[in-house]
């Protein structure tokens, strides 16, 4: 493998994981802001993601215990941990 593959690479992996950093700090920013607990769709129309992407990082989120979940029949609502 070429010196210059393995740089792109982790070049990637840098750029992806700046993203998935912003990505979480918009949700937390999203739901402290909030004065009301907002669904998985909520979060993931204002921020322009899809449902899977916003539903990804709030799990990472709440294994992180920084938000927790709650269900409203089938709609999963999340509210940050004060």
């Amino acid at each position: 493998m070429k010196k210059g593959t393995i740089l792109s690479m982790n070049k990637s992996t840098f750029k992806s994981t700046i993203k998935r950093s912003d990505i979480k700090e918009k949700i937390l920013d999203m739901l402290e802001n909030s004065k009301k607990p907002l669904s998985t769709a909520e979060i993931a129309s204002n921020l322009g993601k899809s449902w899977h992407t916003v539903i990804r990082y709030c799990l990472d989120l709440e294994i992180e215990g920084k938000i927790f979940k709650f269900e409203l029949g089938r709609i999963a609502a999340w509210q940050v941990k004060k």
